[in-house]
């Protein structure tokens, strides 16, 4: 029998009618106004990014080029397009999928629309070439054919009520997992998990089941894991202990294991048992290419920048976190982060805000190919270790790493 290890919220109507202004889909699209008092404190030299790269800090030479020094190549997209989610299949193709409900095929340095559905579209996730699966405010839509170039989507029945799709990820063709949530109350998480096709006289049909872990009030947001620490959910609640706060809430199912148990996330260290230090949102949660760490972005009650990584010594019988601060208050918002281990981390936002994380300190990359900085936001990031995408609004850069350059001495 499954458990679910969790604090049960009940809402009062006057609590629930006093966040439905404040509710949105579990990760923030956008910044709230910024306090003038620095309460969380602001991050130190040591933990920002450098003073250098406060900007885009590219003054790369004309004429402007594919690629710059730290080899971020720009591509061409569609006009009118702003994409959500990116995935690559290892085999020289790569999806995308917008919120014009496009999904696009990249192959041979161009991007193509290959297929349209209805409503926005935000995650996509492929467990090969032809085996590819994308969600939106539709739900789901899996994508098969003979060939990646000849890939059909069509929609697929959820349990009911469906809600919008804001995250898949996956372990196998036979076990991929799916998250979203209403936005709007009474709140209706959900978390959906595929363990292959049922035949009937119509062939093989998808089927998926709602896991356990759906019947708390959660927004629901992001699902994640690896094969050594089991599957991970993220999302925002309001927690009825600490008076309907809200707050970002994580948990993990085990490997082996049918059990989901809660993750208490770090607090900020300049606030010691002080609220302000706790994550209040949600803004992406991924795991690590080398799938050993755990990452999570969000923003403290202090107004913080700030993310959260958990790895473990104990074969994910429990997991050790750390706390660490994105950017200042004044900076634009980041919107995802992506890692190939503890010591190549990537977060992206605003403004093309795309910094880098060497496990000390972030620096700003360098990924204007003229003397002129990028100001269109990024959304979201995927693809392998050494095939990176950074997408947003009409951007999709690439980061070809036989495109890297050595740093010029001064």
């Amino acid at each position: 029998m499954k458990r679910v290890t969790l604090v049960t919220a009940v809402f009062g109507a006057a609590a629930l009618a006093a966040f439905v202004a404040c509710a949105d889909s579990g990760v923030s699209d956008g910044p709230e106004p910024v306090p003038s008092e620095n309460e969380g404190g602001a991050p130190s030299p040591e933990a920002g990014p450098d003073a250098d790269d406060a900007g885009d800090a590219s003054l790369d030479p004309d004429p402007p080029r594919e690629c710059t020094r730290e080899g971020y190549c720009h591509t061409t997209l569609p006009k009118g397009l702003t994409l959500r989610g990116v995935w690559s299949d290892g085999a020289g193709v790569t999806w995308a999928v917008s919120e014009q409900g496009a999904i696009l095929r990249y192959e041979n340095k161009a991007w193509a629309v290959h297929a349209t559905v209805t409503g926005p579209l935000r995650a996509i996730w492929g467990s090969g070439p032809t085996d590819i699966w994308i969600g939106g405010d539709s739900g789901l839509f899996h994508g098969e054919g003979g060939s990646s170039a000849k890939l059909a989507f069509t929609a697929v029945d959820t349990p009911p009520p469906k809600t919008p799709i804001t995250s898949i990820w996956g372990a196998s063709a036979t076990d991929v997992w799916a998250a979203g949530n209403n936005n709007t109350f009474p709140i209706l998480g959900r978390v959906l998990h595929y363990t292959g096709a049922t035949v009937d006289d119509a062939g093989a049909v998808p089927e998926w089941s709602l896991e356990e872990v759906s019947r708390a009030p959660i927004f629901w947001a992001r699902v994640f894991g690896s094969a050594a620490n089991g599957i991970w959910v993220a999302g925002e609640w309001f927690n009825p202990a600490m008076g309907s706060r809200r707050e970002v809430m994580i948990m993990r199912r085990s490997p082996g294991t049918n059990d989901w148990v809660q993750e208490r996330l770090p607090q900020n260290p300049s606030l010691p048992n002080d609220p302000r230090g706790d994550f209040e949102h949600l803004y992406d949660a991924a795991v690590s290419s080398d799938g050993a760490s755990m990452w999570v972005l969000g923003k403290t009650h202090g107004s913080v920048p700030a993310f959260a990584m958990a790895t473990t010594a104990n074969g994910a019988q429990s997991f050790d976190w750390s706390f660490g601060v994105t950017s200042t208050k004044d900076d634009p918002y980041f919107n995802a982060i992506g890692a190939i281990d503890t010591d190549r981390v990537f977060i992206v936002g605003d403004y093309s805000r795309l910094r880098t994380f060497d496990g000390v300190k972030w620096k700003q990359a360098v990924i204007s190919v003229s003397k002129y900085p990028l100001t269109a936001p990024f959304y979201a990031m995927g693809g392998k270790p050494d095939d990176l995408w950074f997408v947003g609004e009409d951007i999709a850069l690439h980061r070809d790493v036989t495109k890297i350059q050595p740093r010029a001495k001064r």
